[in-house]
C-alpha cells in the first residue's frame, strides 16, 4: 500500500492553538449573550421611560380636570374639555389621542391624530372599561395594550372622593419599539468592534503567557534526554525555577546509572588478589 502523501493527513492543533480557540470560542459566546441581555433591558427601560413620560401628561391632564370637578361642577357640566385636551395634546406630538370619559365609560370629549386615531366615540372600549374598573378607584395609572396602540387610562375624583370619571392616553407602542430597533446597526457596530478586540487580545494574551512556558517544556524534553543516554543535563537557572525538583532528580537518576555501570561492569582484581589465589584456579 502506497504511504500517504505528506500533508494530507488531519491536521494537528498545537496546545497553544486550542487553549486560543476555546477562549475565544467562550468569550464569542458571553459577548453575544451579554448584548442580547443588554438589547432586552434597552428596551424594557426605554419603554418604562416612555409610558413614565406620558404618564406625567396623564397626570397633568387629569389634574386640570379634577380641579374644576372638586368645586362641586359635575364633570358632564363641564365646558372646557376640548380646549384642555387639545392643550394637552400640543405639549407632545407622540401623543395619538387622548379620552376624557365619566365613571360609566360615556366619551365627553375625545382628540387624536393621525390615521386610525380619532379616538373612541360614544363609550370607550371593553379594555379599557376592564382596566378602568380595575385600578380606577386608585392612584394607580392602568396600562392596557391593544396591537400597535398603548392606553394609559387614570381616574378623576369629585369633591367627596369619589370616582367622577377619568381620562386615557394613547400612544404607539409601534413607534417606539421602531425607534429602539433602529440604534440596533450603532449596536452591532461596536459589539462588532468589541467582539475582534477582545479576540485579537486573546490570542495575544495567550500566546505571551504560554510561549515561555512551551520553551521551559522543550528545554525539560532536552534534558530528559540527555539523562536517558546517560549525560548530565544542562539546567539553566530559569529551567530549575520553573521544576524545582528537577535537579534533584537529574541527581539521582545519574546516581543510579553509575551504580548500574559498576554492577555490570566490575573493576579486575589486583596483583596481591593475583598471588593470593591458590594454585589451579582460574578466575
Amino acid at each position: 500500500m502506497a504511504a500517504p502523501l505528506a500533508g494530507t493527513g488531519p491536521m494537528r492543533l498545537t496546545l497553544t492553538t486550542k487553549i486560543i480557540l476555546l477562549l475565544q470560542v467562550a468569550l464569542c459566546f458571553a459577548l453575544l449573550s451579554t448584548a442580547a441581555l443588554s438589547y432586552l433591558k434597552m428596551e424594557r427601560m426605554v419603554e418604562d421611560t416612555v409610558a413614565s413620560r406620558f404618564t406625567v401628561a396623564l397626570r397633568g391632564l387629569a389634574g386640570e380636570v379634577e380641579g374644576a370637578v372638586s368645586l362641586g361642577v359635575s364633570i358632564t357640566a363641564l365646558r372646557n374639555l376640548d380646549a384642555l385636551i387639545q392643550r394637552a395634546m400640543a405639549r407632545d406630538d407622540r401623543i395619538t389621542g387622548l379620552v376624557l370619559f365619566t365613571d360609566t365609560g360615556e366619551v365627553l370629549a375625545a382628540a387624536g391624530r393621525g390615521a386610525g386615531h380619532g379616538g373612541p366615540v360614544g363609550t370607550i372600549p371593553a379594555g379599557w372599561k376592564g382596566a378602568f374598573a380595575r385600578d380606577g378607584k386608585s392612584d394607580r395609572v392602568a396600562a392596557v395594550a391593544d396591537g400597535d396602540s398603548q392606553a394609559l387610562l387614570l381616574g378623576i375624583r369629585n369633591a367627596f372622593g369619589g370616582v367622577a370619571g377619568g381620562v386615557a392616553l394613547t400612544y404607539s407602542l409601534g413607534e417606539v419599539q421602531a425607534g429602539i430597533r433602529g440604534t440596533i446597526p450603532d449596536l452591532l457596530l461596536s459589539g462588532g468592534i468589541n467582539l475582534v478586540t477582545g479576540l485579537l487580545v486573546t490570542m495575544v494574551a495567550v500566546w505571551l503567557l504560554l510561549r515561555p512556558i512551551q520553551r521551559r517544556l522543550r528545554e525539560m524534553t532536552v534534558s530528559i534526554n540527555q539523562l536517558g543516554m546517560g549525560e548530565p543535563p544542562n539546567l539553566t537557572p530559569e529551567l530549575v525555577a520553573f521544576a524545582p525538583g528537577l535537579k534533584e532528580f537529574a541527581d539521582r537518576i545519574l546516581e543510579q546509572q553509575q551504580h548500574g555501570a559498576e554492577e555490570d561492569h566490575p573493576q579486575p582484581a589486583g596483583p596481591a588478589a593475583e598471588a593470593a589465589r591458590p594454585a589451579g584456579v582460574t578466575p
